[in-house]
């Protein structure tokens, strides 16, 4: 598997006056905030050599195929999916960073086999203009035409017609985030549990009812979710799984922030994820692979953290930028619980493709879930 690898600050090293290095392996996914490395690297002398892997998964396989002589000295991007696998395989080693007690402790680790660098409250995102209605006053009686749909409250709404129909799903076989997806359904619909849906039946529901499924997150978010389109637009779609960072995000390009942002959050049935950074087990460079993963929990590298995603600094003392101060949402978001989930979210993989190829293909529905409960004597 071939892997791209980026050098930071190059330009600082002399030929009479060799540069350390430390080798950091990551994924295309995480953002990483160059600013930061090169302050590091003028801080410290120590020169950064990326490794880039295509995912979280992608790169923890690179790291267990090469635990023997590693391939970096520190690892940053494990996601709360594969956290487990980290840990048990022992591809990192313990390390405590000088600026621990600055860390939300929700987030740490006791075992400290990991550094938590990053975290994100996936939910589902919504258009408020698709929705919400027109003021009018007490006396005006909306027009038919004009009364809009009432605005999706939670993930189960998905096998609502009137939703599916307007809603747009990163395919969690080809994007993190639409994992994340499928995880916060498995949540709320757990197979073998008395009176739940288990959640292949709920997919197969959502899907027949009309909900789209894009082929990434940005084909998902960015072009057929279209909040400000308005309620003629019928090609694109009002409703999607995004985070509760998304209106800020959204913004982000703008060269001033406008007074409000046409997409809100769905507080229901969100997800965290926590993204940490580690010391590579057997890694000959520890003292320098501790100095980078120190950098990682620093202000400047926290400040920056905010990515595509909508992601937010572990640090509690972080100054919010101005589009999070405006936009910025705070949800109830459920630790995912990896120790249980293991590698079963490879299996929901299987038996999603599964479904979404047997809709494709038009065959019959799932049949109904019967619970029948035998007389007692």
């Amino acid at each position: 598997m071939a892997v791209v690898v980026i050098f930071f600050g190059l330009g600082c090293a002399t030929a009479t006056q060799p540069m350390d290095t430390v080798r950091l392996l990551t994924h295309e996914e995480f953002h990483l905030p160059q600013e930061a490395i090169d302050d590091f690297t003028d801080r410290t002398g120590i020169e950064v050599l990326v490794f880039v892997e295509k995912n979280t998964t992608t790169m923890v396989d690179l790291l267990e195929r090469t635990v023997a002589n590693p391939i970096a000295d520190v690892v940053l991007g494990i996601d709360s999916l594969e956290r487990r696998r980290v840990t048990e395989k022992r591809l990192v080693e313990p390390y405590r960073p000088i600026a621990l007690a600055q860390l939300d402790p929700s987030l740490l680790l006791q075992d400290g086999m990991l550094t938590p660098v990053s975290q994100l409250a996936a939910c589902l995102n919504r258009s408020k203009s698709r929705y919400d209605s027109a003021p009018r006053r007490i006396d005006q009686l909306p027009k038919p035409g004009e009364i809009p749909l009432q605005a999706p409250e939670k993930i189960d709404d998905l096998i609502d017609p009137r939703h599916a129909e307007q809603a747009v799903i990163p395919d969690p076989l080809s994007s993190r985030l639409g994992l994340y997806f499928l995880v916060a359904i498995e949540r709320l619909h757990p197979e073998n549990v008395e009176g739940v849906t288990p959640w292949p039946k709920f997919v197969d529901e959502m899907l027949r009812w009309g909900v789209e499924i894009a082929p990434s997150w940005e084909e998902a978010w960015f072009s057929r979710f279209q909040p400000s389109a308005g309620l003629a637009n019928t090609d694109t779609r009002s409703l999607t799984w995004g985070s509760s960072g998304m209106p800020a995000v959204s913004v982000r390009f703008l060269p001033e922030l406008p007074d409000d942002v046409d997409v809100a959050v769905i507080d229901s049935g969100c997800v965290k994820i926590v993204n940490y950074a580690g010391v590579v087990n057997n890694t000959p460079n520890r003292r320098n692979a501790g100095r980078l993963v120190d950098a990682f929990i620093e202000p400047l590298f926290q400040f920056e953290v905010p990515d595509r995603y909508g992601s937010r600094p572990t640090r509690t003392d972080i100054v919010r930028t101005d589009a999070w101060r405006r936009f910025g949402v705070n949800v109830t978001a459920i630790p995912i619980d990896e120790w249980r989930i293991g590698p079963l979210w490879e299996v929901w993989l299987m038996t999603w493709k599964q479904i979404v190829d047997s809709v494709a293909s038009g065959e019959e529905p799932l049949p109904p879930i019967v619970q029948v409960t035998l007389p007692t004597e």
